[in-house]
């Protein structure tokens, strides 16, 4: 298969409905992957034709969740997954325009146990361009422990 082909991202992810973001992704490569998508006027923090950058967070959060289902193998199923920090986020303009089509690329900087640090990068082929380091969380197995069980 070719490296640049893209697939859904429908099957790698949990979100559905106004929260499912991505539309496509590529082949990882290791523990790195590029995803595309449309900003559409059905997004949330969508106003006046703009959606707010601070939702570049939750495409990075998206696209991590594809990588790790990816990863799982051919019978890998989606599973939810929590942000638990930003450690650094840079993003300008402040918001892009229903249309903009967005490239976003993540690595996985460090893994120990359920715990990750992704680095991530949203950029638009005009102007928009964000860099995010997000800290994540999945529990093995797709279940968290009940807090009373440790």
């Amino acid at each position: 298969m070719d490296r640049n082909e893209l697939f859904p991202a429908e099957p790698l992810i949990p979100h559905r409905h106004r929260m499912k973001l991505l539309e496509w992704v590529r082949r990882p490569i290791g523990k790195t992957l590029q995803a595309e998508t449309t900003v559409t006027a059905e997004w949330p923090l969508h106003r006046d034709g703009m959606v707010s950058a601070v939702l570049s967070i939750e495409l990075v959060a998206q696209a991590i969740a594809a990588l790790r289902t990816w990863n799982g193998g051919e019978n890998a199923k989606a599973r939810p997954g929590f942000v638990v920090g930003i450690k650094e986020m840079e993003f300008s303009p402040s918001s892009f325009p229903v249309g903009t089509r967005l490239f976003i690329h993540i690595a996985e900087s460090y893994h120990v146990g359920e715990y990750a640090v992704y680095e991530g990068h949203v950029n638009s082929a005009s102007d928009f361009t964000c860099k995010i380091m997000i800290q994540a969380m999945e529990a093995e197995g797709g279940v968290f422990p009940d807090p009373g069980d440790r």
